[in-house]
C-alpha cells in the first residue's frame, strides 16, 4: 500500500516554492544556482589548500553551500512526493479540481490526496 502524505497542501506549498529556487526558469538563475552549489565550494577549497583562503570567505561559502544543497535535497524529496501525489490523484479517479497555471498543480494533486484521506476516514 502506498502511504499518503499527511499534510498535502504543506507538502504542495513547499514544493512551489523550492521549485522557484531548485528549478529555475531563467538561465541567469541557473547559473546563480551551479555557482552556488559547484563552482564556489571547488574555488574555496583551492583557496583554501593553496593557503590563501580568508577565513570569513570560507564560513560564508560553507553556510551558503550547506543551505543550497539542504534546500536542493528538500526539493528532490517533495518532487517524488508530489509525483507520488499526482499517480493517487489518478488512480482515485481524480483531479476534481482544475486550474489553468501549470504552477499550482500540486494543490490539485494534494485535493485529491485530502479527499481520499478524508473518504478512509
Amino acid at each position: 500500500m502506498i502511504s499518503l502524505p499527511s499534510n498535502p497542501f504543506i507538502v504542495a506549498e513547499r514544493y512551489i516554492q523550492l521549485r522557484k529556487v531548485c528549478a529555475p526558469d531563467s538561465w541567469a538563475d541557473t547559473v546563480t544556482l551551479f555557482n552556488d552549489m559547484i563552482l564556489m565550494p571547488l574555488i574555496t577549497l583551492f583557496l583554501l589548500f593553496v593557503g590563501l583562503g580568508d577565513p570569513i570567505v570560507i564560513f560564508t561559502t560553507v553556510v551558503k553551500t550547506y543551505q543550497v544543497w539542504k534546500d536542493y535535497c528538500e526539493y528532490t524529496d517533495l518532487r517524488f512526493q508530489v509525483q507520488r501525489m499526482f499517480f493517487i490523484c489518478q488512480a482515485v479517479g481524480g483531479p476534481f479540481i482544475v486550474t489553468n497555471d501549470q504552477t499550482y498543480m500540486p494543490y490539485v494533486f494534494a485535493d485529491a490526496i485530502q479527499r481520499t484521506i478524508n473518504a478512509c476516514q
